[in-house]
């Protein structure tokens, strides 16, 4: 699930009925905003968190500052969480919630392209070239006490790049013990996720633009289960991303 700015009000509203209907005991996140003033300066990781009331939140910041304006990338092991929470400073990242015990939280940083490209955003009203640079990629594992591993991340949109990103992360995943799912915005349309990781696209279709999908970028994969083994679901569009949730509980 991506949470972009928005007025805070408005914000909290959409990101209550959006919750309520994913109903999940843990929810990963992308497009975090934290003390952004454009997001009514709160901590949206936190705030989800108190939604579901999960007393289990991390947050790995890929930035200082707001992107698209002026920011400064982030390369150490930052992560903030409900024991040690993050400081009054406009920051963007990842994060998790969970109603689950974590055992331990893990940062894995993936870099970024040294070159950025023009893409084609989608639009309400239509679609626009713009040229973005890349920005610092990471991500974030929850290793739970029941024995799942859960991580997101939000991939480089760079070709090439977000196929390394990918690998990386399935690698240093694979160590742990247990269940695992890996969960996120991975940039990868056409199902190529899966196909490159060996691992199992649990939730299948489109998810971007979340108010006319046709293409999948978002993926809840795991090296064990197959889709046989979980109930999929993409939900409705609640206005307050460019892409639509996706969840599954497991069977």
């Amino acid at each position: 699930m991506a949470i972009p700015p928005n007025s805070g009000a408005t914000l909290y509203s959409a990101m209550k009925s959006l919750t309520q209907e994913i109903n999940s005991d843990v929810i990963a996140i992308q497009e975090v905003d934290v003390h952004q003033s454009r997001s009514g300066n709160g901590n949206q990781v936190k705030e989800i968190a108190e939604l579901i009331g999960a007393k289990h939140w991390a947050f790995a910041p890929s930035m200082y500052g707001t992107p698209g304006e002026k920011w400064e990338g982030i390369k150490e092991d930052l992560i903030f969480d409900n024991s040690n929470p993050p400081p009054s400073r406009e920051m963007y990242g990842i994060g998790i919630v969970s109603k689950v015990p974590v055992k331990k939280w893990h940062r894995i940083n993936l870099g970024k392209a040294p070159l950025g490209m023009p893409l084609l955003l989608a639009g309400e009203k239509r679609p626009r070239f713009i040229y973005v640079s890349d920005e610092p990629r990471s991500a974030l594992v929850a290793e739970l006490e029941n024995g799942i591993s859960v991580t997101t991340t939000h991939l480089s949109f760079v070709p090439i790049k977000n196929v390394l990103q990918l690998k990386k992360i399935t690698k240093w995943v694979e160590q742990l013990d247990g269940l695992h799912f890996i969960t996120g915005d991975f940039n990868l349309p056409w199902g190529l996720a899966p196909k490159i990781s060996g691992w199992q696209d649990l939730v299948k279709g489109p998810t971007y633009p979340s108010w006319k999908p046709s293409l999948e970028f978002d993926y809840i994969m795991s090296k064990e289960l197959s889709a046989n083994d979980v109930i999929p679901k993409i939900h409705s569009h609640h206005g307050i991303s460019d892409h639509l949730a996706s969840s599954i509980s497991i069977r």
